[in-house]
This record gives C-alpha cells, structure tokens and sequence, in this order.
C-alpha cells in the first residue's frame, strides 16, 4: 500500500475536522460533559467482570503506531508528557469505557497517577516475559493497586514459539497467570495460533486476536515486514466466531489503514461487529492530539455492537 496516498486520522482531523468532524461528534458527549445514563457502552461478563465491548489499548502512548516512523515520534512527544495519557484514561472513563488492556513499566506508571487521582478503569495486562521466566514481571503487577484483572500471553512471544514450534512452552506462562488468580489469555497475530490452543482445549479465559500480521507471521522469510492484508482480516475473523472462548479483537482499523475517512473507520469497526461473536470485545488505541477520538469510537460502538 502506499502510505502517502493514506489519510492518517492526524491529517484528517487538520483539514476536515471543521466540515465534517462536527457532524460526526453532534450526537457525543461534549468535552467535559458526562454521557448520558441511558446511552451507555454495551457489555459483556466475563467471569465476575463486566466489561464494555471498547477497550482502550497501549500502542500511541508508547509511540508504536504499526504506520510511519513519522507518527511512532510523533506519538511518543505527546504521550512523553503524562497528563496527555491521563487526559485520555479520564475521557474514556468519562465516556463509558471501563476496562484498559496495556501492560509495561510505563504504562504501570500512568495506571499508578490515573488510580492516585481516582481513577476506575479495570486493565488487563501485557505479561511480556519468556516461558521459564516472568516471576518477577508477575510480582511487580501484583502489586499494582488495583491489581490487573487478568493478563494475555504477549502475542510477539506467541508468534515466535509458534514459529519455532515451541509454541507448548506458553503453557508454562499461562498456568502461572492462572495460579495467580488471574483471567488468562493468549494473544496472537496468526489465526493459527489461536486454532492450536484452541483445538488443544488450553485452559484460558480469552483469546486476543489481531485482525492482521502486522511485524509477527509465521513466514520466517517476512519476519519484521508490516502485513496488513485482508486474507488475514478475514481468516482472523473466522476464528474469533468460531472459537468457544470470548476474544479481544484489535488492530480491526488496521493501524491507521482503515481510517483515511470517518466511513473508514465505521466500516472497519461495522465489520468487525457483524464478525464475532456477541460475548467478544474490540481494543482500539486512541490519542487525542487532533481530534476526540474516544468520543468517535465510542459513539460508533454504542451504535454498531448493539445490532451485532
């Protein structure tokens, strides 16, 4: 694809925000105003948790933007400043959101400042370390106050062990999560992976599914390239419908390649909704340097996921 012939959501919102974003936000919550009461975000219950089918993801704040290294820079002075994070974990709290899924030191230390203010978001964590290791990873979590309500199996490590067809070592990272009294989750980019455990019978909460390859196939030969292709959307899809466990779908507006208008992005996310399943969630990252994005997507979910 040809990335200049791309509008980015940041483009967008500098040249047509005046014409066209208005519109789109009339029917949201204004900035600073509580959405209504009777307008809440759909959600689902998984285990004792209810959770609204948007969550709010870690890539802008950690300037990883799957797009340009342009927009990587760019995310990463806006989000250096942490009020900027905070400001987007009160919006989406404000807005109905009520569940992160992030996961390291700097992410733990935003997450500390948003509880420390009164923050009430629950999160589900990134468990990034090694099979073999993690014990300290895991300690360091716990000890966060309030203590994640679950953790997915990093998807990276996913990838690779399944490359590598090592891919039974994650077993030992997920009995430790479960030991810890955790929701478990495995994260992958390939359909593959998630079919595997599935046909195995592994024993987690949920599976998180990328809807495209991005840095993380399974072809050693494209190992590092970005694979945003719709073969992959598609098969990705089917597995999550398909899977007897809920599922975490992300990367479903492509980083940034589903988003050149605001049809884009309610198609990208109208799609998904139509795809999986009614106990499945969508995690969207989200900034808001150019424009209020959480009030976008959360009006689209509001709307889109009551009729999936």
């Amino acid at each position: 694809m040809n990335k200049t012939a791309v509008l980015t959501r940041r483009t967008f919102a500098k040249a047509g925000l005046a014409a066209i974003g208005t519109a789109m936000l009339s029917s949201y919550a204004a900035p600073g105003e509580p959405s209504a009461a009777n307008n809440a975000l759909p959600t689902v219950r998984w285990g004792k948790f209810e959770i609204t089918r948007l969550l709010v993801g870690h890539n802008p704040i950690k300037g990883t933007s799957h797009f340009s290294k342009e927009l990587d820079q760019e995310m990463r002075e806006y989000f250096a400043n942490q009020e900027n994070g905070l400001k987007l974990l009160r919006r989406c709290q404000q807005l109905g959101i009520n569940t992160c899924q992030m996961g390291g030191l700097n992410i733990e230390a935003l997450l500390r400042a948003f509880y420390a203010e009164g923050g009430k978001m629950q999160w589900i964590a990134t468990f990034y370390s090694a099979p073999g290791q993690g014990k300290e990873e895991l300690a360091r979590i716990m000890k966060m106050d309030p203590k994640p309500i679950g953790a997915q199996h990093y998807g990276a490590t996913s990838d690779r062990l399944m490359r590598e067809g090592k891919i039974d070592l994650a077993l030992d990272t997920l009995k430790m999560l479960r030991d810890a009294g955790l929701m478990v989750g495995l994260c992958s980019h390939n359909h593959e992976v998630i079919d595997y455990a599935e046909s195995k019978g592994w024993d987690v909460d949920f599976y998180q599914c990328s809807l495209y390859h991005s840095t993380d196939g399974l072809n050693p030969k494209r190992k590092g390239e970005e694979v945003f292709e719709e073969p992959t959307r598609q098969a990705m899809l089917n597995t999550i419908r398909q899977v007897s466990k809920p599922c975490i779908a992300f990367k479903v507006l492509g980083a940034n390649r589903h988003c050149a208008t605001p049809a884009d992005v309610e198609a990208a996310l109208r799609l998904t909704f139509e795809k999986i399943k009614p106990t499945d969630v969508v995690l969207v990252g989200m900034w808001q340097k150019y424009k209020d994005q959480v009030a976008e997507n959360v009006g689209l979910v509001k709307r889109l996921a009551q009729v999936a």
